[in-house]
């Protein structure tokens, strides 16, 4: 027995072991220094620490967690505060009785240490958190510095979790989808740890987990719904303004594209089957609402047609058209199915400016002019002073089309008008210019110091003739040619611009009060009613205290005001209620709106509106498969195209078009010239050529690596009989890659007839086989007929 008792001692002082030497938390060890440092000792040991232990930097897996580890030594040494308590009790929370306590793992609420003791374990327990989480943890300083700035661009979704948080654990799966689901849209994601961010939870106000937030303008915004993946996309969409697109039909395009001289910005159109705005373009107006006035246009309607058939848009396609000085035409366009993220921010970040936008605040100029920063920097400003008034639209109109002739990266134009800008204006201009209604032209250039700037005046002004653009772009290829340091002659201080779109002072102080009296209420009173309790008992106590006065004053009549508050106090809640449930019920009708998709093959027609986007611009592994189509057959091959094609609709890669040969049949001549073999080209079959009929042929074109693959329609035997088509058999089951050189010869007793002349039955069997064909071209057996450029489409 006595054996077996020290047999026992042994065990569990074996098994005591790891609980008798955990890692202690100590600052001062893990920044090596000593504990009488002082703050620039700490500082230095610090930042050699950091440059060692970054991530980036660092590929040690551990590296990571020390560089956490290193970053919380630090902001509690920093600060002398959290030092001192930390050197008394052992805890930056100055908490007695817990001195020299090991900080072995991450802390967890305070509210669960009712239910355990964290001096009991000295084991780390991550289960709460996936691993995911990591690179999406915030710090303070991290969600002061970049979240709080960035949420004037787009909301964040943040979940606050613990490692003691069991409750965390039921909500990881769906967290994870909604995380894959809306990054990817443009949603901030973060994740703050309870256990080491008890500074950034209290500036929050949170005081449970798990809870999810939502920061939109620098707000914060609490999740209270069931977490389900349906409520989290809801509430990211009720973060957003409400009014961030507008409704464009056939009755208010016109005026909506014509307001950009008001608005001084572009004007976007999205086209869209849905009747709901989807939440994509809602997160890209509101990341770009500074520069560009988005409109939405449901495509399908009867009042949208007029829209369409103006700028040629296809109602089965999402399309994003770019519009400026001029709205009978697009500057920019891009044209498909699925339009990512990322190619939206591409076309609106390189169509944020008008092609001559007015200097209407200092953040413009500050855009357009930025200061020199490198010596090789170039950037100059083309400015014309023009006074606000009709006379002189001619000149300005002949400045935008120059500035449009002439757009460069280093250039910039913009015109300003002095009755607004006086005191701008008349630092530029010499005292004998400053009342004259002649326009004049100044090129400047910002210099290192603040509003200091370097310019020239021309001397002649702008009238707007071709004389003067003569002179301008003479100058202009001196400034880019010789350089600005003999070029500028006058250099000047610059005050500030008026922000012409401020409103004014009252304006601005009631959006204020409205603005946080509508915080108090979502964040406060709904949400955090803990921490307004001091409010609501201050409130309470100046009731009663008025009240109390003001029943003295009337102590006969006492008993009537009392109902007649308490009648009026009845009715708030059941309004607030009816509110709620109409609420409710919109949502569940805009979610079952939503979930209505039709499901088709989508064939969209080919012309010089989104031939760059549905081609040149196509994304690398993506092909366009384009069917050749006439008046006469274009219903009839269109359809049987699209149940040809129907069965590798899987593939997302593979777009689907058609050409219309009656418009563009020159395109495809210009095209299928690379498809011919020059060995069995005559001068006969070259003059054949444009009799050739190419209705029912297939091009699979690869935009990026500028290639294409043909298929040539096949007729049954019994049709090639009669003579109704005279040109070869494709070797490859009717996926021939010939080209136009296989036309008949102009003596064929069978003449190749006319598309019009064929039946409805002889169209459909223009494309058998296709879908054979579509198997070889997914394999990548097609012989491919390599172009230096992609001929343009008039």
């Amino acid at each position: 027995m006595a054996a077996f008792g020290r047999l026992l001692v042994i065990l569990v002082f074996l098994l005591n072991i790891p609980l008798l030497h955990g890692v202690e938390f100590d600052p001062y060890k893990l920044l090596g220094v000593s504990r009488t440092a002082n703050q620039a000792e700490i500082k230095k040991a610090y930042k050699q620490l950091a440059r060692e232990w970054h991530p980036d930097k660092n590929k040690d897996p551990k590296a990571e967690d020390h560089f956490i580890q290193i970053s919380k030594s630090y902001e509690i040494l920093s600060n002398e505060e959290r030092r001192l308590n930390f050197d008394k009790y052992g805890d930056v929370d100055g908490q007695p009785g817990n001195h020299k306590q090991p900080h072995h793992f991450r802390s967890f609420h305070k509210y669960d240490s009712f239910f355990f003791d964290e001096s009991i374990f000295n084991f780390e327990f991550n289960s709460a958190r996936d691993s995911l989480d990591d690179k999406y943890l915030l710090h303070f300083s991290q969600y002061m510095n970049e979240v709080v700035p960035d949420s004037h661009k787009k909301p964040y979704l943040i979940k606050v979790t613990s490692d003691w948080c069991f409750s965390c654990i039921h909500i990881e799966p769906i967290w994870k989808e909604v995380v894959q689901e809306l990054e990817p849209l443009g949603v901030g994601i973060g994740v703050i740890d309870s256990g080491y961010e008890r500074h950034l939870l209290n500036h929050l106000r949170v005081y449970q987990h798990p809870t999810i937030v939502g920061v939109v303008n620098g707000r914060v915004s609490f999740f209270k719904n069931v977490v389900v993946r349906e409520n989290l996309r809801q509430f990211v969409e009720n973060l957003l303004p409400t009014k961030l697109l507008d409704q464009v039909t056939n009755k208010n395009y016109v005026q909506f594209l014509s307001a950009w001289e008001d608005d001084n910005k572009p004007h976007a159109l999205i086209f869209h089957q849905k009747p709901v705005v989807p939440l994509l373009y809602k997160l890209t107006a509101f990341q770009f609402k500074d520069y560009i006035t988005f409109g939405y246009v449901e495509t399908g309607k009867e009042k949208t047609e007029e829209i369409l058939t103006n700028y040629n848009i296809n109602s089965y396609t999402s399309t994003i058209m770019i519009f400026k000085e001029n709205i009978h035409k697009a500057s920019d366009v891009i044209q498909g199915k699925g339009i990512k993220k990322q190619m939206i921010d591409e076309l609106i970040s390189s169509n944020k400016f008008l092609v001559a936008p007015r200097l209407a605040n200092q953040r413009l100029f500050q855009e357009l002019c930025p200061v020199k920063q490198y010596r090789r920097q170039k950037r100059y400003c083309v400015l014309l002073i023009i006074g606000e008034v009709q006379k002189l639209q001619t000149a300005y109109n002949s400045f935008v089309s120059f500035a449009s002739a002439n757009a460069k990266e280093s250039l910039r134009f913009a015109y300003i008008y002095p009755e607004r800008q006086q005191a701008f204006v008349n630092a530029l201009l010499p005292p004998a210019l400053r009342g004259s209604p002649t326009p004049n032209i100044v090129i400047l250039q910002q210099s290192t110091i603040p509003m200091k700037v370097f310019y020239r005046l021309l001397e002649s002004g702008w009238n707007g003739s071709e004389e003067d653009k003569v002179q301008l772009f003479t100058e202009l290829n001196q400034l880019l040619e010789v350089g600005h340091h003999t070029f500028f002659s006058h250099e000047a201080v610059l005050p500030e611009l008026n922000d012409e779109f401020a409103p004014i002072f009252l304006v601005r102080w009631l959006y204020a009060v409205t603005d946080y009296a509508s915080q108090i209420w979502k964040s406060g009173f709904t949400h955090n009613w803990r921490e307004m309790m001091p409010l609501i008992s201050l409130l309470f106590s100046v009731i009663f205290i008025l009240l109390g006065a003001f029943i003295i004053q009337a102590f006969g009549e006492p008993n009537e005001l009392e109902r007649k508050s308490e009648s009026e106090k009845m009715e708030e809640p059941e309004t607030a209620k009816v509110q709620d449930v109409s609420k409710k019920q919109q949502s569940n009708t805009s979610s079952n709106i939503r979930s209505a998709e039709q499901v088709f093959v989508e064939v969209t027609e080919l012309t010089y509106v989104n031939y760059t986007s549905n081609l040149m611009r196509l994304m690398p592994g993506n092909i366009n498969v384009l069917v050749a189509v006439t008046d006469a057959t274009k219903n009839t091959l269109i359809q049987r195209f699209a149940h040809e094609v129907y069965p590798v609709t899987w593939n997302k890669s593979l777009h689907f078009s058609f050409l219309n040969l009656s418009k563009h049949r020159r395109w495809m001549e210009d095209l299928l010239e690379y498809a011919q073999d020059p060995a069995r080209i005559s001068n006969a079959q070259d003059e054949n050529c444009h009799n050739q009929n190419y209705t029912g042929y297939v091009l699979a074109l690869n935009g990026h690596r500028k290639y294409f693959c043909l298929f040539k329609p096949k007729l049954s035997n019994e049709i090639e009989n009669r003579g109704a088509l005279s040109s070869s058999e494709s070797k490859q089951d009717g996926s021939g890659c010939e080209g136009a050189a296989n036309a008949p010869e102009p003596d064929s007793p069978h003449p190749q007839p006319s598309s019009s002349n064929l039946s409805i039955k002889q169209t459909k069997q223009l494309l058998n086989r296709l879908n054979l064909w579509m198997d070889r071209l997914l394999e990548g057996i097609l012989q491919r007929y390599y172009v230096p450029f992609w001929p343009e489409l008039h």
